[in-house]
């Protein structure tokens, strides 16, 4: 289940746009405010360039689709569709700027001593200069704690959003990819990638 940030000037334009996603495309949940309380994985603005703008500084690791005809620069993380479009054609655009995101430039995650490569599967220590492969499933876990800084994250909600509704996953199954994972990064120095807290982790920003 992917979380969309629909933000427009027009709330009948918005309004419609959330019932044919909510029709056609279930695998979204839209919100139409900003909440720190929600990881979000794509925002659809319908406004001016100032929005986006202030978004690119919220939004940490998602995309932007920017509906706009004006000519704007914004980077890699900002998609511009023109409108009218077709349903088919922006959900198309929808997923496609999740899934290539994390190969562009904005995709390369820096945090702590660390470099996150997303598409390259690998994370590097800028003090030891170290690259460690990394697992899909642990590049999942990275990527989403970074979304969710500075929120803790507790252990049942990375089964629920990197693990999705796997019966065979456990509370035990994240305790053991975590430790793993700082095992492999860390490998006993003290640049520490992750953080336990008393109700979850977080990233070590």
């Amino acid at each position: 289940m992917s979380n969309i940030l629909l933000i427009s000037n027009s709330p009948d334009f918005a309004a419609d746009l959330k019932e044919q996603l909510e029709l056609y495309a279930s695998d979204f949940r839209v919100f139409e405010q900003w909440t720190d309380d929600i990881i979000f994985d794509i925002a659809v603005v319908d406004d001016s360039p100032k929005t986006v703008a202030d978004l690119q500084q919220k939004l940490r690791q998602a995309p932007i689709i920017f509906l706009s005809n004006d000519e704007n620069d914004f980077g890699d993380s900002v998609t511009i569709i023109t409108k009218p479009f077709r349903l088919e054609d922006f959900l198309d655009s929808v997923l496609s700027s999740i899934n290539l995101f994390v190969h562009s430039r904005d995709g390369q995650l820096s945090f702590g001593s660390y470099i996150l490569d997303s598409a390259q599967k690998e994370i590097q220590n800028t003090h030891s200069h170290n690259i460690i492969k990394l697992t899909e499933r642990e590049v999942a876990i990275l990527n989403y704690l970074y979304k969710a800084y500075p929120k803790i994250v507790s252990k049942s909600e990375l089964l629920s959003e990197v693990w999705g509704y796997n019966p065979d996953a456990t509370t035990h199954t994240v305790e053991t990819h975590i430790y793993r994972l700082r095992q492999k990064v860390e490998n006993g120095s003290s640049d520490l990638v992750i953080l336990t807290e008393e109700t979850g982790y977080r990233l070590n920003l």
